[in-house]
């Protein structure tokens, strides 16, 4: 049975056992999953060997089986300074031009006009939920219910990056060229992925990628 921690940060989180060295951390809010993460790369405990992001837990890997103790332990000592994470997400401006493939049939799709889909796309500020299939591909939280629409039945060979897109509930930025389902609504020149720092010995992952969990993403018409 898993053990409970003593830091108000975690009351309502869950700690279960996840195969032989690992911990799957769930339930928790956006913002405690990214405190956590930046304390994993501040100050991890010992054992310590690597962390998954889901889109509401973590899963955090140990060297040896058994650490659910160092686990614990770690949760409940971290400092108050540690974890306030608001000082490290940022407001991202992203500029898109609204001429994807997708517009015309997302506004049939949904009933509107493509000029209100994209005053419609365009008015949240996004939060990134997590990062995803590709390098530098983000889920973001925020889109309107009117354009949640089911991905294509027929996903595209190839995609390029920059593509802004929309899929489900979630609104999303295509890093990388690659197959996919989303419905395609604009372009944005907007660097998600820096693969020549991926290839050299960067530990800051904001080198390689601009946008991180708990980033907020506002969107720009050209």
């Amino acid at each position: 049975m898993a053990q409970k921690t003593n830091s108000r940060l975690f009351q309502g989180a869950r700690i279960r056992p996840y195969g032989e060295r690992g911990y799957l951390l769930d339930q928790l809010s956006i913002s405690k999953r990214f405190v956590i993460e930046q304390a994993l790369s501040m100050t991890p405990p010992d054992g310590f060997d690597e962390y998954v992001i889901g889109a509401d837990n973590l899963l955090i890997l140990f060297q040896w089986p058994e650490s659910e103790g160092l686990l614990h332990e770690w949760l409940s000592g971290l400092q108050c300074q540690i974890l306030d994470g608001s000082n490290h997400s940022r407001r991202i401006e992203v500029p898109v031009r609204y001429d994807g493939p997708d517009l015309a049939t997302v506004a049939v799709a949904t009933g509107l006009s493509e000029a209100e889909v994209v005053a419609i796309h365009s008015a949240p500020e996004y939060r990134v939920r997590m990062m995803g299939f590709a390098p530098g591909f983000p889920y973001l939280d925020g889109l309107d219910e009117r354009l949640h629409l089911e991905r294509k039945a027929s996903p595209r060979d190839r995609i390029e990056p920059g593509s802004v897109a929309i899929g489900g509930s979630h609104a999303g930025i295509y890093s990388v060229a690659s197959p996919g389902g989303w419905h395609l609504l604009g372009r944005t020149d907007f660097p998600l992925f820096q693969a020549e720092q991926a290839r050299g010995t960067v530990s800051d992952a904001r080198q390689v990628f601009a946008l991180a969990a708990g980033d907020t993403v506002k969107f720009l018409v050209i």
